[in-house]
């Protein structure tokens, strides 16, 4: 019991004032701190795991150019393998967790990608579909992906919000994606595109509509604890 709390807080027992002067105070030792040892374990199986892609990515780039130049003199196939592969360990290093912010490790698999792409288009000699296709796809999954993440966070009561902001997201990215391509076949019409738009939206609006006012309460009750929601 603390010195000041006279009576009991929880049963209102009347504690007598003892007089602890003169009188020597146990000491009693607190207990230990409590930690989990789980997250340094799995980082030092990542860490691992790491090393042992990083040092196969070396061995396979370095075999893979070796084999180019002795067969062409000169570097041909193996550009696109090892930008591929390159490319490939990037987007590990970015998802192992080594980049703890959110946003950044959402705009480095972004400009991982757009490297990749480019260097793919570069190596045909010219820059066809990289410039009209390629950047604004990958700019725009980026900046989508980076919004939903920002509104996610700024929800109070999240649950079922995720997954309808989630749709909409994925509806916000398929007409970006459907717009650019049709532009790039020189295929875009205004009406058209309306109307895709309102197909697309219709269906993700109806469903979130239904769950939000037409489900009973003990379903969402149930999806809830299924998806940890």
């Amino acid at each position: 019991m603390e010195r000041d709390n006279r009576p009991c807080p929880l049963c209102s027992f009347p504690i007598p004032k003892v007089n602890e002067d003169g009188e020597e105070v146990v000491r009693v030792r607190k207990f230990p701190k409590t930690t989990n040892p789980y997250p340094s374990y799995m980082r030092r199986v990542l860490n691992r795991i790491f090393i042992f892609i990083t040092l196969l990515v070396f061995v396979a780039v370095s075999l893979m150019a070796y084999i180019d130049y002795e067969l062409n003199e000169m570097f041909t196939w193996s550009r696109y393998s090892n930008l591929s592969v390159l490319a490939g360990w990037g987007f590990i290093f970015f998802t192992f967790g080594y980049v703890k912010n959110y946003y950044k490790v959402l705009i480095g698999i972004g400009l991982d990608m757009l490297i990749l792409l480019f260097g793919l288009d570069l190596f045909n000699g010219s820059l066809d579909w990289f410039i009209p296709l390629a950047f604004p796809i990958v700019t725009g999954t980026t900046v989508v992906a980076i919004l939903y993440w920002s509104v996610v966070r700024a929800l109070s009561v999240r649950g079922f919000n995720v997954i309808g902001f989630f749709f909409i997201a994925a509806v916000i990215l398929i007409m970006w994606i459907n717009f650019f391509i049709q532009n790039y076949q020189n295929k875009t019409d205004p009406l058209n595109w309306l109307i895709v738009t309102v197909l697309q939206l219709l269906p993700v609006l109806l469903i979130m509509l239904y769950v939000k006012y037409g489900m009973p309460e003990r379903i969402k009750q149930k999806i809830a604890r299924k998806f940890h929601l």
